[in-house]
């Protein structure tokens, strides 16, 4: 089982793709996931060897790595494959986020860019030796997790610059599965077949029910920073309108918090006790997405989370709290604190060791972070404002 995807994080350069495991089954290539009535197929199915190259976003982890279907190729590998081989920092961060979603084998883990070509080389021999001289590699993943980018990427490492070439297959090649499925040449030698299959839908994904314009606000498109936060009880972060952490009980005076997201993202920290005014007066406006006070009815209800976190350093973060599609808060304390976490009913919220422990060096401020977004916005309100008044002299002077 593989898991991969772009990343570029400042000072870290970190870039995870994700392991490789053996199994014997034929993939059953569902969309969305595989239901358990056909967990039978995994176990019974035999064959040329075939491997799972599971590709998984690394900056949205949880949201991005498919559970269930984890778990039906984990059922059916053979006993032989349940050994882990421990890594080190993100390697080890990786196996264990991946062993909490069910994939329980990982033969490997590889951090790549296929943005940048960092560390393709090494997976794509590893992925030649697993799958020998005639196996089949599946590449699955969720929806927008980068597979095709990285097929094409490993196609160039293969042939020596050139891009994978792809056949469309009109009939599936393992008996039940779907079709759609789409052979790529160029990568694997001999009569080893690789396939990538159609991208999984995850509806918790806050991506999933976004515009096309609204999406692009959120992907991580460019090097990914830290902003940093350090407030006390009574406060609270938004990200965009999309997101809102409070910070409702602590042991100590005050808590960092570090938001990991698309640049593009406007934030806003301030008094807890505002924020049902910044919901009325300023989620589609100032905190975009959405974008335009009509959409933050469409999205669905706001509802609330809550995590008691634990921390014991003040140099680093301890715990993040991810939402899936959009991005996550690291949070770094030397004690204990309680979070409500706000975002769209249906979203999923997760608490997890934290994935990138440092912070920014320079923190932001109370109020809004400077953006397009935020200054378009400004104006916009200054221009009605400005119209208000005009209308409102003129009544006066005709009443006169």
């Amino acid at each position: 089982m593989v898991i991969a995807r772009n990343l570029s994080v400042a000072k870290s350069k970190l870039k995870p793709l994700f392991s490789l495991s053996r199994f014997s089954p034929s993939l059953q290539n569902h969309h969305p996931l595989p239901s358990p009535a056909h967990h039978h197929r995994f176990a019974e199915a035999s064959g040329a060897r075939s491997v799972v190259l599971l590709v998984v976003d690394a900056v949205d982890f949880d949201g991005s790595f498919p559970r269930r279907l984890a778990k039906l190729v984990t059922e059916a590998i053979d006993e032989n494959y349940t050994n882990w081989k421990e890594g080190k920092s993100g390697n080890h961060w990786v196996r264990q986020r991946a062993r909490d979603g069910g994939a329980g084998v990982i033969k490997k883990v590889h951090f790549v860019s296929a943005v940048k070509d960092w560390g393709l080389k090494d997976l794509v021999e590893d992925v030649k030796e697993l799958a020998g001289a005639r196996g089949h590699v599946w590449t699955v993943g969720m929806q927008n997790a980068g597979k095709s980018t990285l097929l094409n990427a490993m196609g160039k490492c293969a042939g020596g610059g050139s891009e994978a070439k792809v056949i469309h297959l009109t009939e599936a090649p393992v008996p039940g599965t779907t079709l759609g499925i789409i052979r790529v040449e160029g990568v694997l030698p001999g009569n080893a077949k690789l396939f990538d299959t159609p991208g999984l839908l995850n509806p918790n994904q806050i991506t999933t029910r976004l515009t096309r314009d609204e999406q692009k606000l959120v992907q991580i498109t460019k090097e990914l920073k830290p902003r940093t936060y350090r407030i006390k009880v009574g406060y609270s972060v938004h990200i965009g309108g999309l997101m809102r952490l409070d910070i409702e009980e602590s042991s100590v005076d005050s808590i960092y918090v570090t938001v990991w997201g698309s640049p593009y993202l406007p934030l806003h920290m301030g008094k807890t006790e505002n924020a049902s005014t910044m919901f009325e007066e300023h989620f589609g406006r100032q905190l975009q997405p959405p974008i335009g006070v009509k959409r933050v009815q469409e999205l669905g209800k706001w509802v609330r989370h809550e995590f008691t976190v634990t921390g014991n350093s003040w140099d680093s973060s301890s715990v993040d709290i991810a939402a899936a599609g959009l991005g996550w808060f690291a949070i770094g304390l030397k004690g204990d604190a309680v979070l409500g976490v706000w975002t769209y009913d249906g979203i999923d919220v997760v608490l997890r060791n934290s994935l990138i422990p440092y912070r920014a060096e320079i923190f932001e401020v109370a109020g809004f972070t400077v953006s397009k977004i935020v200054s378009k916005a400004d104006q916009d309100l200054n221009e009605t404002k400005r119209k208000r008044k005009v209308r409102e002299v003129a009544v006066a002077a005709d009443a006169a």
